[in-house]
């Protein structure tokens, strides 16, 4: 019985070592990341690495809710002009994921010209939905807000049941409260592209 023991103790540790990470989420992330954050203490978790190479960033985001789940790149921290992905868990436990434009407050609309934002792997699991997810740092894409050094607007909101996908492109129902905002540093301080290293007037 001394492997059980071992095996609980780890995991034990490591629900721990998340806690101390400001870690809310009671489920393990799918994969190692190098940044994470607690973006609503005992609602919402995000975590990310930036693939330099790829030039790419993989997000995993777990939300309290078995609704819907969504997070945003935005250009002034509100929603107007915001690129967000949208996805949840359906009923027959497979990801959903939308790639999504806000042209206002109002719910945002889909990316109709490109689809810039992909579902990874995501699961709903003891009322949390978790689901991880890509994207390009520059899509290219004139309804996508690029992710560049230095600091970020994030902003996220949630659901309390899954979009109606009887109605066109899926109705969301609306988060109320369910949102807040964060500045982030996505990418590293230390390392600039050539082109932002210098600011021309």
């Amino acid at each position: 019985m001394m492997w059980l023991y071992t095996v609980s103790h780890i995991i034990l540790s490591l629900l721990v070592i998340q806690k101390i990470n400001g870690i809310s989420s009671p489920l393990q992330s799918y994969t190692s990341y190098r940044y994470s954050t607690e973006l609503q203490r005992n609602v919402a978790d995000l975590w990310w690495t930036v693939n330099e190479t790829q030039q790419e960033i993989t997000f995993e985001l777990h939300i309290k809710t078995t609704g819907w789940i969504a997070l945003g790149i935005s250009p002034a921290g509100g929603m107007k002009g915001a690129d967000i992905g949208l996805g949840w868990v359906d009923e027959g436990g497979q990801v959903r994921f939308q790639d999504r434009y806000a042209n206002s407050s109002s719910p945002p609309v889909i990316d109709n010209t490109t689809t810039d934002w992909f579902a990874l792997k995501g699961r709903e699991q003891n009322g949390w939905t978790t689901i991880q997810f890509k994207r390009s740092l520059d899509t290219c894409d004139k309804m996508d807000v690029p992710i560049k050094s230095g600091t970020n607007t994030l902003i996220f909101a949630y659901g309390l049941v899954d979009p109606d996908m009887s109605q066109s492109d899926g109705l969301i129902y609306y988060h109320d409260n369910r949102r807040s905002s964060r500045i982030v540093p996505l990418q590293s301080y230390l390392n600039p592209s050539p082109e932002e290293k210098f600011c021309w007037s």
